[in-house]
């Protein structure tokens, strides 16, 4: 499930959105957004490191103080 909610979106994204989910099988255009911006993400991180790096979710840490 993803943790992002869409809120102001535009119809030509919204059909895309909709497009990618039907192609790549996801449950909700939530997933397909998601799916975009790790990609966007990923992409990124590739750029400016020159290497593929791996996310993953930090979970269970305590904030700064």
């Amino acid at each position: 499930m993803p943790d992002i909610e869409l809120t102001q979106t535009s119809p030509e994204l919204i059909e895309a959105l909709k497009k990618l989910m039907v192609i790549e099988g996801f449950e909700s255009i939530e997933d397909a957004a998601e799916f975009i911006f790790s990609v966007a993400v990923r992409e990124g991180a590739k750029r400016v490191t020159g290497k593929a790096r791996v996310l993953y979710a930090v979970q269970g840490k305590k904030p700064c103080a």
